[in-house]
């Protein structure tokens, strides 16, 4: 089914059914007082605002409501439920495992390694997505530096059957994956605070397969505590992992403790331990230039992938070729 179809039915919403007067009440009483909304509340609010049908104020006003009150996990699988018919789902091929990685932050002080995390995963048969959104700051984004490696990010999802037959990795920008999702980020812009958004970019499935290993990642522990919730319900196949500036790669110098989740369950597949005296050979400029040289030794071989990395890789493989 076309999108323009798929939002054609999330525009026959009976807007004359959705208070959401009412619904702005409960989740806007602040920390203390606010209530959450269920999964259905909030698929209808979530289709209403992704349809751009409601008015600013109202958008505003439920995305503060939900940024100060925090959201729940009813309201984040509402909102999951929502974004289903505003997403165009990237085409992969069959016969082999498929995994998402989103890539939203960008790196400020670190080298931005999600491209390279891509680019091994992709050397190990995997079909490899990133999606995600530059912003205007002055972090290192992944969409610049796929720009520097010389590939192009795709703008039909079509073109991602290329890349996959090819065995290189699909950056996927976000106005071309959802438009919808895409209007709704920016809006950080507007109003100066990060919003539901920014979570379902991260929990998102970027296609239609059910066995797509999806990588997200978290910053703060009540997110942790969030996306094992959210998976324990969706019984979708993913792996979390706290953030390294905001990115799904693992951090070189501080490896942290990696779950995969299947099947509703959680195990831990990475743990975490100190990195010791290692030799870590990392590039001596973490900007977009000095960043994509540093790839280019690793993938020619000249230097060794950094053991961090290396050991996410083969879980990741291992991960996506479990049976669902």
């Amino acid at each position: 089914m076309r999108l323009d179809e798929l939002q054609n039915d999330a525009l026959s919403i009976d807007l004359g059914s959705l208070d959401y007067a009412a619904l702005i009440r409960r989740i806007g009483r602040g920390a203390a007082g606010s209530r959450h909304l269920d999964r259905q509340e909030t698929q209808k609010l979530f289709s209403a605002i992704l349809a751009n049908l409601l008015p600013e104020s109202v958008v505003g006003a439920v995305i503060i409501a939900l940024r100060v009150k925090g959201e729940s996990c009813s309201e984040l699988l509402g909102a999951l439920d929502a974004l289903e018919n505003f997403i165009k789902p990237i085409p992969t091929l069959k016969d082999r495992p498929v995994v998402s990685l989103p890539s939203y932050n960008g790196a400020r002080n670190l080298p931005n390694f999600t491209w390279l995390l891509a680019l091994l995963l992709a050397r190990q048969g995997l079909q490899v997505i990133v999606h995600g959104m530059s912003g205007n700051d002055n972090r290192t984004h992944t969409e610049d530096i796929v720009s520097a490696w010389g590939t192009l990010p795709i703008s039909d999802p079509d073109q991602a059957l290329d890349c996959f037959a090819q065995s290189v990795p699909a950056f996927v920008p976000l106005p071309v994956l959802s438009p919808a999702l895409a209007r709704m980020l920016e809006r950080r812009n507007m109003l100066g605070v990060r919003n539901t958004a920014h979570s379902l970019v991260k929990l998102m499935n970027p296609t239609s397969r059910t066995d797509c290993l999806r990588l997200t990642c978290f910053t703060h522990p009540e997110f942790e505590t969030l996306q094992h919730e959210v998976f324990e319900v969706l019984r979708a196949p993913a792996m979390i992992l706290r953030a390294t500036e905001g990115e799904v790669v693992a951090n070189v110098r501080r490896p942290a403790r990696v779950d995969l989740m299947n099947r509703g369950f959680s195990v831990p597949i990475i743990e975490a331990k100190p990195q010791g005296s290692v030799a870590l050979n990392l590039p001596e400029r973490t900007d977009i230039q000095g960043t994509v040289e540093y790839m280019k030794k690793i993938l020619s071989g000249v230097i060794s992938v950094p053991p961090a990395i290396a050991a996410q890789v083969d879980a990741i493989v291992n991960a996506a070729r479990l049976p669902q």
